[in-house]
């Protein structure tokens, strides 16, 4: 019989427990472990999830951050199905397990230039989210919308495509030396991206009730509220624009140490630079 390393009783253990903001709502069987959204144990990262966040094809695709979350919270079954509403909770989570509760941030005052750094405390922010209620109806006349938040899936996707977008506009069109050919090509690709933002929305219209009946196929959906009056599609942007806005991580108002004026002061959980100590 093989001995039992010494080493095992020495495995990495939960640091915290979380309360996934999203309480479950929004998600299909399988991908939470036995369906639990609460007491969620976090452990801190391994040496092999730092390296993730220093591969740059991990992060544009997503993997990094993916990866990141079964190695740390392995009730996540399914990463890319999780709904954005609780990626920036579970990442403030894994960055508390790994470097502790006070992360250092900093800040060019707007009034002197001064490079100011400031310690926020993540606790505050992971509790706040837990706070938010994301609101999933939207009456339009006579039609009830069931709204949706975007999984991660959907939103790598779509950040993938903007990168793509933005590198043609910044690297490609400047190659381009006839100026008719240039407008043409910038034209095709911000009509891409302003297509690309109405997918955005339509992912997020789950289904449409109206006269007792509901519809839940996405292409029906997208030809219908297409082919309605401008207003409707207004209504569900502002309505979907208004839930992202508020589950933002909120601001802080901060003091420049050099010249005593007062600037704002709000972190993004941004993976370039988040999973780094300080």
């Amino acid at each position: 019989m093989e001995n039992e390393s010494p080493l095992k009783k020495y495995a990495r253990q939960p640091k915290i427990y979380v309360d996934l903001p999203s309480k479950g709502k929004f998600y299909k069987k399988g991908v939470l472990y036995e369906d639990t959204y609460s007491n969620l144990a976090v452990f801190s990262m391994t040496a092999n999830d730092e390296i993730l966040y220093k591969t740059p094809d991990a992060l544009i695709n997503g993997q990094a951050t993916a990866k990141n979350i079964q190695s740390c919270v392995p009730s996540i079954q399914k990463p890319f199905e999780l709904v954005t509403l609780d990626i920036d909770a579970l990442l403030l989570s894994i960055r508390l397990s790994s470097y502790g509760k006070t992360m250092t941030i900093g800040k060019k005052c707007s009034k002197c230039s001064e490079d100011n750094q400031y310690d926020i405390d993540i606790t505050r922010y992971i509790d706040y989210l837990n706070t938010l209620e994301f609101e999933d109806t939207l009456i339009y006349e006579n039609f009830k919308f069931n709204i949706r938040p975007l999984t991660y899936q959907e939103w790598t996707d779509l950040q993938k495509e903007s990168v793509g977008y933005q590198r043609a506009l910044a690297i490609q069109a400047p190659k381009i030396t006839d100026e008719k050919e240039k407008e043409k090509f910038q034209d095709s690709i911000l009509n891409s991206m302003a297509k690309m933002n109405i997918k955005s929305i339509f992912y997020s219209i789950q289904s449409i009730e109206v006269d007792g009946t509901i519809e839940t196929d996405t292409k029906a959906i997208y030809e219908f509220v297409e082919g309605y009056d401008v207003e409707m599609f207004r209504a569900v942007k502002a309505h979907i624009d208004k839930q992202y806005n508020n589950w933002l991580l909120p601001e802080e108002t901060v003091k420049c140490e050099s010249c005593g004026a007062e600037n704002k002061l709000r972190i993004t959980v941004d993976q370039t630079d988040f999973f780094v100590r300080g």
